[in-house]
């Protein structure tokens, strides 16, 4: 059906929703610093901490939105306003001493009750001159009553041989010889016991490197943390766990990485990586936003990583992948909230060093070099049908490849998945290609049109069918070879012809007192149903004393329009066609001719309770602007 997409704000509305977010900042930046002098005050009447750590990690979220923001902004106006309010929220870092204000003083580490004991010691920075040769040695441990490493970290392992695992607990008991490792061992191993009696060491034998692997390995509940160490192939003092344990403590993270060095080879890496999930897209950049303490704030790592045992267990808990699928899946199903109920906070601490496979080991696959079926569990659990990875690795796949269906997203407050909106493309391009080897003129109409001009050369990201006009007197070209043509070449189906007025197929006669079409076909494919109106007069040939007609771009090629399609949309729909709504069936009208396409302020319809959230209009989208919809690095 011919459709209309109205605007949800006024022309303004870039100004408006940008100050809204400012203002919210701004007053949420006030809270926090509010909140941030009465901690302070409290320092004068007993020893408590100089910031309470909710608050210090709200504070360190407002800046990272921030950061964001000015990272994605594009008018100039906003990038200034975002950078000021990023300024100010450093000085007031400084103001109250909080994390960022001197990176160098000790930070005493405080227990949640007063008789029990902090979980490291804090350290201080001394004279770098002393070590100036190594640069090793500056950073020094204040001494106190802590509680034991080996009482709060295991070591979780995974090796594919014996003399893999026996090399890797050597390597790991000459820098923690007390800290208590489990070891899973690959299945070419028969017996865990052949691997040699090792002490503080649980070996498990015959599985593989999969989620359910990792899941066993943290099962039991000796310490409050895990070093999941995912593909770690050997260790040095490097790898510093009371490093990381500060951090954990210091910044209230709930996940701490650090760089990788590839092993034999050397290779070192940061290994920390931003993603979003929009458009049916999962997007990985390696880089970061924000940073403190040395550490950069990431959405996925590539190393081994600390975390609490209660927080890993339930980021793996229903996942079923190997390699480091799962453990993607962990990172961006904690930050992206698929499958839990927070926000997962993880860092990569620059300093902290592990060393793990490198290209000679099928372990030591990144990213980029994971082969593309293997991350099609990944796709298809999310219902999405691309991934976008470093190194300009790009795989897609069909809807069906991915599991989806595109029914399930054709509903009111989704936006509809691109491998769905090919399937759509395939049947418009293949009509408008066919018309035009068999002579017949085709041209754009209506919400097809209006898909065209709003993303400048796509479909309506909340498409329900596409409207073409073809010219009348060649209703039996449609009907014939046209027909037999789109099954065998495209699978598309044409259906019955519909007379339109009591002319019947005399165009001829319907053309001299009709404002509408003569004859109608449908075009379905297999989730699309395309309108074909036959016309008497083809308003795409009023030349004006041009030589050809105007051609929009649709989906990779050239489409006749109508001569002026913006001019043509305007007076259709009214003022401002380039705004978002959803498609007229969505909102419950009968017709699209309905005087919704008047109203222009309107909010997104409410997201299914039932629906995957990156799919959702309200809450992803804003009502303007179609770089939104468009593939754009981060």
């Amino acid at each position: 059906m011919r459709q209309y997409v109205r605007v949800l704000c006024g022309p303004r509305v870039g100004q408006i929703c940008f100050w809204k977010l400012f203002l919210i900042v701004v007053l949420t930046t006030i809270f926090l610093y509010s909140k941030l002098r009465e901690y302070s005050i409290t320092l004068s009447v007993g020893c408590r901490p100089l910031v309470d750590e909710t608050v210090r990690a709200k504070l360190l979220d407002v800046q990272r939105q921030l950061y964001k923001a000015f990272r994605v902004a594009r008018s100039g106006s906003t990038r200034i306003l975002l950078q000021q309010a990023i300024i100010q929220l450093a000085e007031l870092d400084h103001q109250t001493d909080t994390l960022l204000s001197h990176p160098y003083t000790a930070t005493f580490l405080q227990s949640n009750a007063a008789d029990e004991l902090p979980e490291t010691c804090p350290e201080y920075w001394d004279d770098p001159q002393l070590d100036k040769v190594y640069f090793e040695n500056v950073y020094k441990v204040q001494p106190c009553q802590r509680i034991p490493l080996d009482q709060l970290v295991e070591l979780l392992l995974f090796a594919e041989t014996c003399a893999q695992a026996n090399y890797l607990i050597e390597r790991v008991r000459k820098v923690y010889p007390t800290v208590f490792i489990r070891l899973a061992l690959g299945d070419t191993v028969d017996r865990a016991d052949s691997c040699g009696n090792w002490h503080l060491v649980d070996l498990f034998s015959q599985v593989n490197d999969e989620a359910s692997t990792w899941r066993k390995l943290a099962e039991p509940g000796r310490t409050k943390y895990v070093l999941v160490g995912r593909n770690m192939a050997d260790m040095t003092h490097y790898t510093d766990l009371d490093r990381m344990l500060r951090v954990m403590n210091n910044l209230s993270v709930d996940v701490v990485g650090g760089a990788v060095r590839l092993e034999p080879e050397g290779r070192w890496y940061s290994g920390c990586y931003q993603s979003t999930v929009r458009n049916f897209t999962i997007r990985l950049h390696p880089g970061h936003d924000v940073s403190a303490q040395s550490c950069a704030y990431c959405d996925y790592i590539a190393s081994p990583f600390l975390v609490r045992r209660d927080v890993f267990q339930q980021g793996m808990s229903n996942s079923s992948m190997s390699g480091l699928i799962p453990f993607v899946q962990f990172f961006l199903g904690g930050l992206h909230n698929i499958d839990s109920n927070r926000a997962l906070t993880t860092v990569a601490c620059v300093d902290v060093l592990f060393h793990v496979a490198g290209a000679a080991s099928s372990r030591g696959q990144g990213l980029a070099e994971t082969p593309k079926s293997i991350w099609l569990p990944l796709a298809r659990k999310w219902s999405i049908n691309r991934i976008m990875l470093p190194g300009q690795v790009d795989h897609r796949w069909t809807c069906k490849e991915a599991g989806i269906n595109c029914a399930h997203f054709k509903r009111a407050g989704l936006i509809t998945p691109g491998c769905c909106l090919e399937e759509l493309a395939n049947c418009v391009k293949g009509f408008l290609t066919l018309a035009a080897e068999h002579n017949v003129s085709a041209f754009l109409v209506s919400g097809t049109n209006l898909g065209a001009v709003k993303t400048y050369g796509g479909f309506l990201p909340w498409e329900r069918d596409a409207d073409i006009c073809w010219d009348g007197y060649k209703h039996a070209v449609v009907s014939g070879p046209i027909k037999t043509a789109l099954h065998e070449r495209y699978q598309c189906e044409l259906g019955p012809i519909k007379l339109e007025t009591k002319y019947g197929l005399d165009i001829e006669s319907c053309s001299k007192i009709t404002n509408n079409s003569c004859v109608y076909f449908p075009l379905h494919s297999a989730n699309w149903r395309i309108e074909l109106y036959g016309e008497p007069i083809l308003v795409s040939e009023r030349l004006w004393g041009l030589k050809q007609p105007t051609s929009i771009a649709i989906n990779g090629i050239w489409a006749t329009t109508v001569p002026n399609p913006g001019l043509a949309l305007r007076h259709q729909y009214g003022d401002n066609i380039l705004g978002h709504i959803q498609h007229w069936m969505d909102l419950g009208y009968s017709t699209g001719w309905s005087p919704y396409t008047h109203v222009e302020v309107a909010p997104f319809p409410p997201c299914p309770k039932d629906a995957i959230r990156h799919a959702c209009l309200s809450g992803n989208y804003l009502p303007q602007g179609n770089i939104q919809f468009q593939d754009f690095s981060l």
